[in-house]
């Protein structure tokens, strides 16, 4: 009997997996929903507009230890500060809620502050200190206070040693220059979406956990049989391995498409740069699930490691690689870490095409990033499953 050639056998094989998947049909929506919700609850945390950002206040306590004059001023302009959401407590008061982050930052305007209003630029002397009690969270926060409080003890000094321009109003005091925010994105780029972010990421650590999961199933029939009464049959291990990372790449790369359309539809989620560019790194990320879930088949050992081990490492490169939040708020060495990682790669690429207005030839070193990756987690399965193989038709345990 003529064996069928190999691009049957593999699209076969492909088309049993797609079934397979297909047959549950509550699981295989929820592989849809979840990277949806949980990218939609990300870009709505995260995606406030300008306005609400410029309205943001820090919750912070003030305690006044010193009943000095300039000491009270100092107090009042910073409770009624617009950057600030203060409220007056004990240093009791304020060490209990800093504890409990409520809230997360307190200063001290201790005895002996009042000696501030004698200081003179460029002279020595001491400094009386000031306390800022902060939780070991909140030193964004601390930093925060300390600025605003610094403004405010320098514009109170400049009334004392500048008390002539009292009558000029309070716009005497205010700063030589105003402000103006406004993000820089390149000409022809669309604003930054915090959606827009939240997708990415979202749909790159799903499309991992659904490689891990296409994984586990192998590992499954590997384990209870069906792995041996499909290798007893004259189908090539090539055959077996393609089928199963077409079906994977395949429902991954649907992912892409559910979950970016979407966020199109919903929250303005759009391509501003190449789109074949945009094309090419959906297709390298679905290739790199689909290797993904050879790798977990081939080195994760039982289906309980496996998927305990899997879900410690996605959550992992996903943070380290900023899939969860931008890049900029982790530690410099974890940043430089992070360059050896799949998902940093695949979020700089997905991040240019989107909202940075990336042109095809910028986003190809992504591409090729993730692409070798995926090519070396294909290597080292494959090489594993092969020996794996030799080692069940010698006897041995198949897995």
């Amino acid at each position: 009997m003529t064996r069928p050639p190999l691009s049957h056998l593999v699209l076969a094989l492909a088309g049993k997996d797609w079934q397979l998947f297909w047959a549950d049909r509550r699981a295989a929506v929820l592989c849809f929903v979840v990277p949806v919700v949980l990218a939609s609850a990300f870009g709505l945390i995260f995606g406030r507009s300008t306005e609400d950002r410029a309205a943001t206040r820090l919750p912070v306590a003030v305690v006044v230890e010193d009943d000095g004059p300039f000491t009270r001023r100092v107090a009042d302009a910073v409770l009624a500060s617009d950057r600030l959401e203060a409220v007056e407590l004990t240093r009791a008061e304020a060490e209990t809620r800093v504890a409990d982050r409520r809230p997360g930052v307190a200063v001290v305007l201790p005895r002996g502050f009042e000696r501030v209003k004698d200081w003179t630029p460029g002279g020595g002397g001491d400094r009386p200190p000031v306390e800022i009690l902060h939780h070991p969270t909140t030193v964004a926060e601390r930093q925060w206070a300390e600025g605003v409080l610094t403004e405010t003890v320098m514009r109170g000094l400049a009334r004392e040693k500048l008390g002539g321009l009292a009558g000029a109003g309070g716009d005497a005091f205010a700063p030589p220059f105003r402000t103006e925010a406004a993000p820089v994105t390149g000409p022809g780029r669309a604003h930054f979406n915090a959606y827009t972010h939240s997708f990415c990421g979202m749909t790159l650590q799903y499309l991992l956990f659904w490689g891990m999961e296409s994984g586990l199933l192998f590992l499954r029939e590997r384990q209870r049989g069906t792995w041996v009464r499909m290798r007893a049959a004259p189908v090539p291990l090539g055959a077996v391995l393609l089928g199963k990372m077409l079906a994977t790449a395949g429902i991954a790369l649907l992912m892409v498409l559910v979950t970016f359309g979407f966020g199109r539809v919903a929250f303005g989620v759009t391509v501003t740069g190449s789109w074949p560019g945009f094309v090419l790194l959906a297709l390298a990320a679905s290739g790199l699930a689909a290797a993904t879930g050879l790798l977990v088949a081939a080195v994760g050992g039982t289906e309980a490691r496996a998927r305990s081990v899997s879900i410690l490492v996605i959550l992992g490169v996903s943070m380290v690689g900023g899939l969860w939040l931008p890049a900029f708020l982790l530690p410099g060495w974890v940043r430089d870490l992070a360059l050896s990682l799949p998902t940093t790669w695949a979020m700089r690429g997905l991040d240019g095409v989107t909202w940075q207005g990336w042109g095809f030839a910028a986003a190809l070193p992504s591409v090729a990033a993730v692409a070798g990756f995926a090519a070396v987690f294909l290597a080292v399965a494959v090489a594993r499953l092969v020996a794996a193989d030799r080692r069940g038709r010698r006897g041995g345990c198949p897995g």
